[in-house]
């Protein structure tokens, strides 16, 4: 299971010049995702689920350190017939 986590810096016994400590720690680019059914949805995908109180329309989003749906609707649209 792929999860999306932040690095943390403490400093506390470390000694570390003033510079260093206004610079940004960035770790590697890490894919996250959001699981739905079985799959992973990449952040920033919006898709119906189907959930036992009913069907939303959510968007897989960032939330902290980790990835959580977010509801854009109560129920889904449906298509149009041609």
């Amino acid at each position: 299971m792929k999860r999306c986590l932040a690095v943390i810096l403490a400093v506390g016994a470390v000694s570390l010049p003033a510079p260093a400590l206004a610079q940004k720690v960035v770790g590697p680019d890490i894919p996250c995702t959001c699981r739905f059914k079985g799959q992973d949805v990449p952040v920033g995908q919006t898709m119906c689920l189907d959930l036992p109180s009913g069907e939303v329309l959510a968007t897989c989003d960032r939330v902290l350190n980790n990835t959580a749906w977010k509801t854009v609707q109560q129920g889904c649209p449906v298509p149009g017939l041609s």
